[in-house]
């Protein structure tokens, strides 16, 4: 029969073959804490196991603890906190190394204080730091080995070679964690991208005497640009590009609000400025704080080739001639929507010859910054758009293009859209 205490060392290495087969077959977090713990006391025959974790300030939070008096592991009833460098478990994170105390109250670095407040006698403690791949996880420890007096040093090799298999264990889940967070993400974003398409229009409207061409290209999965084409009675349509302060899910969610909200607001006789005050009215007091937005609202009347316009702290939209010269259309401006109620907005009236290109767009388009900060500004676009094009999708090309040339490598700075129309 072997003796006792080599068939300690026997059981303990035998438990730590068990230990990595156990802790490698668990996926989840919440399982993984206490299987640490209860078969740290099972394998070390201890009284108590804790797992403290290192906090975004570098000390310790007492994560899970476990004991024979209950027999069950679990968080402790309040918040405990070991500052980095104080008591034992603070000076194993401190210094990086493990630690073997034969006899605690002896120990100058032991805080008696935690006795005094649980009632529990500390003999002995085994500490050990949890690194892996040379960034800090925690501490691990245990106290008071069953049926003897203290711990010794074939303990404490046992025991470091139990706290690594527990840190590359904690590391494993926490990676899962974060790869089941990125995928929950991509998900979220995934099902947003899909409701805010579901807003945009899905095809532009058809006449044999004007045609519509658009692009909208969010800067991340979900953006605040829109831009919309109603045909609200028989050759008269309304048109709309605006864009949210802001990116990602909220800045889409309270687009998709705004453009449904327009829809319901539209009428065949409505002038566009009589509309963005509507529109204004409804949508103050609705938005998110310190959002808001910003549009260019028309109305084109085929039949008479006008185009009445009116603006809410939007770009100022581009005609391009036959003669391929670009100018600036001055829109009569408005404060951007949602932010001041009962604003009177004013509109104006142009007329638009057949060849000629109206070129809506938001700030994303003249805000497209290359690797060296550079913009396109609004000279860039007006260099883009000097020559004659044949059909209002070679504008919409040959904006795409210069944008993405100009840009080269650099990641999109906001969103872009762009709608242009002009008359057969």
């Amino acid at each position: 029969m072997l003796p006792d205490r080599l068939q300690h060392q026997l059981d303990v290495y035998k438990g730590l073959v068990e230990v990595s087969a156990l802790i490698n077959g668990i996926t989840e977090s919440a399982e993984l804490m206490p299987a640490i713990l209860d078969v740290a006391r099972r394998v070390m025959h201890v009284e108590a196991a804790s797992l403290f974790l290192v906090d975004s300030d570098g000390n310790l939070d007492l994560a899970i603890a476990s004991n024979v008096t209950n027999g069950q592991s679990g968080p402790p009833p309040m918040k405990i906190t070991v500052p980095r460098g104080r008591g034992i478990a603070g000076w194993v994170l401190e210094n990086g190394k493990s630690l073997l105390v034969p006899d605690a109250y002896a120990d100058p670095r032991f805080f008696r204080e935690a006795d005094k407040r649980t009632g529990f006698r500390t003999r002995s403690i085994l500490c050990v730091p949890l690194v892996r791949k040379g960034k800090e996880i925690g501490v691990l420890q245990v106290l008071n080995p069953i049926k003897r007096e203290a711990f010794d040093e074939p303990d404490l090799a046992a025991f470091e070679a139990y706290g690594n298999l527990a840190a590359t264990a904690i590391d494993k889940l926490r990676t899962i964690d974060r790869q089941r967070e990125q995928q929950r993400i991509a998900q979220e974003f995934a099902f947003a991208r899909d409701i805010q398409n579901s807003f945009l229009p899905q095809s532009l409207p058809e006449h044999d005497r004007v045609c519509f061409a658009a692009t909208y290209r969010p800067a991340r999965s979900v953006g605040g640009d829109f831009y919309d084409v109603i045909e609200i009675s028989p050759g008269k349509f309304f048109f709309v590009v605006g864009d949210v302060s802001g990116k990602g899910t909220p800045a889409a969610l309270l687009m998709a609000q705004a453009l449904s909200t327009l829809r319901l607001i539209l009428q065949p006789h409505l002038s566009p400025a009589t509309a963005l005050t509507r529109w204004n009215d409804m949508l103050c007091g609705h938005t998110i704080r310190g959002m808001f937005i910003t549009a260019l609202l028309g109305r084109i009347d085929v039949a008479k080739r006008t185009v009445v316009l009116a603006s809410a702290g939007h770009c100022p939209p581009l005609r391009v001639g036959k003669d391929g010269k670009v100018r600036a259309i001055t829109v009569p401006g408005g404060p951007p929507l949602g932010i001041v109620p009962e604003r009177v907005m004013h509109s104006m009236k142009m007329r638009l010859a057949p060849g000629e290109w109206f070129v809506a767009f938001t700030d994303g388009l003249i805000e497209s910054f290359n690797a060296a900060r550079e913009p396109l500004d609004l000279a860039g676009v007006e260099k883009l758009l000097t020559k004659k094009f044949g059909d209002v999708t070679d504008v919409i090309d040959a904006l795409d293009r210069g944008e993405l040339k100009h840009r080269g490598k650099a990641d999109p700075h906001d969103d872009l859209t762009i709608l242009v129309f002009g008359f057969r």
